[in-house]
């Protein structure tokens, strides 16, 4: 039997502690939002950045403290999709839009091609494996607007982009959670701190791309991106043996 409720009010303030740092992404997405809209890209990607670390840290932080038991009629997972469309999807488009990422004939088609078809990454039920990894494309625009950025992608090449990775949201690719894949997972989170630190400097210092920062970026990116298809090959097997 699962242990009830905890009513002490440590528990309680330790949980609505964390419900107030899952709600805050909301504010630092609305941020973005804004920034976006003026056109600022540094501002829009350090309110995403700032958000996109709450939302790494606010996870564990529940898990280790129970904090369903302290609230039971908070729903923690639903608090953060509404949070994380915001952050990983609505705020990234307006960038992508404001900024002119897209060409300009198809930009409107695609901004809605992207809205729709993450809906469907917060809606599906098997979101995860049993491996913890994120089934199809999860909707991480935030990270690919920043790719887009710190490389300065040609407009078609965007393009394609992003209708390639919108057609893998409906897919069984595996694409790894840094911190609840347990495989490789230091490596892993280390390489996305190095890649969210070369994609910040790329983007709000122009002056530093230079070519060890340009290796960086490449080195870790090629690494994140491998490592999602090594893996979903070897669950695709897995799967296929068991099955």
């Amino acid at each position: 039997m699962p242990p009830g409720p905890d009513r002490s009010v440590g528990a309680s303030a330790a949980a609505w502690a964390v419900h107030a740092l899952t709600a805050s992404g909301a504010v630092f997405g609305f941020l973005a939002l804004e920034a976006a809209f003026r056109g600022d890209t540094p501002g829009t990607f350090l309110w995403l950045g700032i958000a996109l670390v709450i939302d790494g840290i606010d996870g564990p932080l529940a898990r280790a403290l129970s904090i369903e038991r302290a609230t039971p009629n908070i729903d923690g997972a639903a608090l953060d999709l509404v949070v994380d469309y915001l952050t990983y999807v609505v705020a990234p488009v307006a960038w992508m839009l404001s900024a002119g990422i897209w060409p300009t004939a198809i930009a409107a088609p695609l901004a809605a091609f992207v809205l729709v078809t993450s809906l469907y990454t917060f809606a599906r039920r098997d979101m995860k494996a049993d491996s913890a990894d994120f089934r199809g494309f999860p909707a991480v625009w935030n990270l690919i607007a920043a790719a887009f950025a710190a490389t300065a992608a040609a407009p078609w090449t965007a393009a394609a982009v992003t209708a390639v990775l919108g057609a893998l949201t409906f897919t069984n690719l595996k694409v790894v959670h840094p911190v609840r894949v347990r495989m490789l997972r230091p490596v892993t989170l280390t390489a996305l701190a190095a890649w969210m630190a070369a994609s910040g400097m790329l983007i709000a210092r122009p002056d530093w791309n230079t070519d060890a920062m340009r290796a960086l970026w490449w080195i870790t990116s090629a690494y994140l991106i491998g490592l999602c298809l090594w893996r979903s090959a070897m669950l695709a097997r897995d799967e296929k043996r068991g099955a």
